[in-house]
């Protein structure tokens, strides 16, 4: 690692963490002046020094003996603390992934299903359609997986939506759906009702045509996303409701991080606000808290609640609360879309394989450095020590579901993509983290 990378990581940590300074590359390392006057030199660890990897100096002020550092994770904890910077975050906290039953491992296509039947409200000769919602992390994705593996959601047609440059609740449900579309216009919410139209009709179309074959319609919003001009768009185009019919909206909630987020994000209170029923999830990390349901039902005191994917399921084919849905979008025809400011949707691609060492040293230090500010981040890791299955990483600022190892690649193309989405954070912050991190680990392969 160069003095001028460990100083773009240290200049974005610096930002990240809320510290007015400077840092600059000089010599074998990096200078950090702050505004307070303390002034701090960051080196590599010289051979007599090893098994450190990092020395942290005081070069201004009182005088300190340097702080040796085994790896650039440890470095940037001691940094933070010597610029009084706060603490590091929650600790990593990694909980089960699965929501119900195991999908299917076998990826065969399944015998078709019969018609729907389930969907009770639809109108005669026009196809249901399923909203599901909830905010960042809640495991919209993972649920779906779930349904889809159910034979008696087989012949769903998937319509994904997401925040940011790259598709990847796409991938992920991939080997799930053959009919399944990826919206690229960014959230539903924001005027993009035209899109979700216009690929509403064309499934039509190409199922006419005998492209495809479906019964019925999952959308899945972003977890930014407004969900009630989603619904209005459904109901108020002459062309969609004579084909299609609303049957119901799936608002989950994070049992984990549900409180904090209905308190801070005006679109997670909208989810609840317009779902006939709400799925409560991640009750193996922590039991729904008395406050959250309490949250809940001031918000939307008629909606089911339910604590199983298997009842989920189980609503969503009797046909619930399409009518009081309708009532609530149509009531709202007038407001404007929206979602909050302040996020950014970061990118990261990798070709090159990521030791499995690596990877958890690169969540913990999301956790330790980011912080609450990091809402999600989900992602398919190119593993070293597997390289022919693809790693499912998700997470929820500090909480982080296990790894899930895919059967294969979607798509054939062999590489690490993660999204992360948070607020304020530096835009090459984690690329500049992961590829430290991964020098690091080589470094200690190689001294071994």
């Amino acid at each position: 690692m160069t003095p001028a990378d460990l100083r773009g990581l240290i200049a974005d940590c610096l930002r990240l963490w809320g510290i007015w300074g400077r840092c600059a590359a000089r010599g074998d390392g990096v200078e950090v002046r702050t505004m307070s006057g303390l002034f701090l030199h960051i080196r590599q660890a010289h051979a007599a020094e090893r098994p450190a990897r990092w020395m942290l100096e005081t070069t201004g002020g009182a005088v300190r003996p340097p702080r040796p550092a085994a790896s650039i994770v440890g470095l940037l904890g001691a940094l933070r603390k010597a610029l009084g910077g706060g603490t590091a975050g929650p600790a990593l906290k990694v909980g089960r992934a699965e929501i119900g039953p195991e999908p299917r491992t076998d990826h065969a296509a399944p015998a078709p299903a019969p018609a729907p039947a389930g969907m009770r409200g639809a109108t005669p000769g026009t196809t249901p359609v399923l909203v599901v919602t909830g905010f960042l992390g809640s495991g919209k994705t993972t649920f779906i997986r779930k349904l889809l593996s159910d034979p008696r959601f087989a012949r769903s047609a998937v319509i994904v939506n997401e925040f940011g440059e790259i598709g990847l609740d796409h991938d992920i449900l991939a080997s799930s759906s053959d009919a399944l579309i990826r919206l690229s216009t960014g959230c539903l919410c924001c005027a993009v009702r035209s899109d979700l139209i216009d690929t509403l009709l064309d499934l039509d179309a190409r199922r006419s045509g005998g492209e495809v074959a479906f019964d019925r319609v999952i959308i899945e919003t972003s977890g930014l996303a407004d969900p009630v001009p989603i619904l209005q768009a459904l109901m108020s185009d002459p062309a969609v409701a004579a084909r299609f019919t609303l049957e119901g909206v799936l608002t989950l909630v994070d049992a984990v991080h549900g409180p904090s987020t209905l308190a801070g994000h005006v679109e997670a209170r909208r989810q609840v606000v317009v779902a006939d029923r709400l799925l409560i999830t991640k009750t193996d990390l922590a039991p729904a808290s008395a406050g959250l349901l309490k949250d809940l039902n001031a918000l939307n005191p008629s909606a089911d609640r339910v604590f199983h994917a298997e009842e989920a399921a189980a609503g969503l084919l009797a046909g619930s609360g399409a009518a009081r849905v309708r009532q609530i979008a149509t009531g709202c025809v007038d407001q404007a879309a929206r979602h909050s400011g302040g996020r950014d949707a970061l990118a990261l691609t990798r070709d090159a394989p990521i030791p499995a060492i690596a990877l958890a040293l690169f969540l913990q230090a999301l956790a330790d450095q980011a912080g609450d500010r990091l809402l999600r981040v989900k992602g398919l890791v190119f593993i070293a020590e597997m390289p022919e299955r693809p790693a499912l990483v998700h997470g929820v600022q500090h909480v982080f579901a296990p790894p899930e190892w895919l059967e294969g690649w979607p798509g054939g193309e062999r590489h690490t993509r993660m999204m992360f989405i948070g607020a304020s954070l530096p835009p090459r912050w984690p690329a500049r983290l992961l590829e430290a991190i991964c020098a690091d680990v080589r470094a200690a392969a190689e001294n071994a």
